[in-house]
């Protein structure tokens, strides 16, 4: 122990005698730790935490392929060059295509199509305010086996032309914005100007389908959607 503190009262010395030196070396842990803890968030996020849904090792994000420099339209998702042919990769599909494939039976045991709004303007009793969304369709929840924390969650009977447009909120907008009254479902509420039923709560756990630290505030659903 005597050896240990002698050590240790000859390395402070050391450093005293050389403040360049001692600066560099604390700045070099200092960033070294910092990348290390930011590293270890990401893949903490992104590989060791999964979706709060049942079976997440079950979903799979279905991409298209197509030449670069073609679209059809407007976008929502990612793209990259896929690797083995060279073409582009993304996430978003025309509704026509989604509807047929969600027409072909037994292949899948469930199909669901979701995409982030952008900011919204929200109105609520005459008060504004800015939040994000998820645009679902009908069995986006009964997919990822969510059930709600209060009231329902958007099914397939709000996928139809005659459905009037519904609105589920978040937990954690539930508790700040209405302070977790239960008189929530029900309400109506504004999103981008267009009315909007709130029809249930999702459970605290549930952060939706998006990237990394993307939380939706609201899940909505409507033939001729906010935006």
């Amino acid at each position: 122990m005597q050896t240990l503190w002698q050590d240790l009262r000859y390395a402070a010395r050391m450093l005293r005698k050389n403040y360049g030196f001692t600066a560099i070396a604390a700045l070099s842990l200092a960033l070294g730790i910092g990348a290390n803890t930011a590293l270890f968030s990401v893949v903490d996020a992104v590989l060791l935490k999964k979706l709060s849904v049942t079976e997440p090792d079950r979903l799979v994000l279905f991409k298209s392929l197509s030449v670069r420099g073609f679209s059809y339209g407007g976008y929502n998702g990612n793209t990259q060059t896929d690797p083995a042919t060279g073409m582009t990769a993304g996430t978003s599909f025309p509704y026509l295509s989604f509807a047929r494939l969600r027409g072909q039976e037994g292949v899948l045991e469930d199909l669901f199509a979701f995409a982030p709004t952008g900011a919204l303007n929200v109105k609520i009793d005459d008060q504004a305010d800015v939040a994000s969304g998820h645009v679902v369709s009908g069995s986006y929840y009964s997919g990822l086996g969510v059930r709600p924390a209060l009231g329902r969650l958007i099914d397939n009977d709000d996928d139809t032309a005659a459905a009037s447009p519904v609105a589920v909120l978040s937990h954690r907008y539930w508790q700040r914005r209405f302070a977790g009254d239960a008189a929530v479902v029900g309400k109506q509420i504004n999103l981008n100007n267009a009315p909007f039923t709130v029809i249930g709560v999702t459970p605290p756990d549930f952060a939706g389908t998006l990237q990394v630290a993307l939380r939706p505030i609201f899940h909505c659903r409507s033939r001729t959607n906010p935006g």
